[in-house]
């Protein structure tokens, strides 16, 4: 199911972007990235398109909202990694929310569900 998706990384804690980069690759997906701030981001969203995202709400005090915001009017399944509890309030509709900090299998289990709704 998730063999050559395309998947945004977004991370700024290099250690938990380069988990997620191996739990990924593990998986057999494609990983974009991982950016490590907004410009980053954005630069990788313009040059490919991408089947999820996994996005930290907070990078480096800057929140991530207007990037998931663009990602969600494109359709594009987003899982929201953030230390403010696993509330979706404030987020835009459908995004998933994996509390950090997190168990792998979590960010695992929720990037199934987005190809499985």
């Amino acid at each position: 199911m998730l063999v050559g998706k395309a998947i945004l990384v977004v991370e700024d804690e290099p250690m938990i972007a380069m988990m997620l980069d191996d739990l990924l690759a593990d998986l057999g997906c494609r990983v974009l990235g991982p950016a490590a701030d907004m410009d980053q981001a954005q630069a990788l969203v313009d040059a490919d398109s991408c089947d999820a995202a996994i996005i930290d709400l907070n990078l480096n005090g800057k929140m991530a909202l207007p990037l998931i915001e663009i990602l969600r009017k494109r359709g594009v399944p987003v899982i929201v990694a953030t230390g403010y509890g696993s509330s979706t309030s404030g987020l835009p509709d459908g995004c998933r929310v994996v509390a950090k900090p997190y168990a792998i299998q979590h960010v695992e289990e929720a990037l199934r569900a987005c190809f499985t709704d």
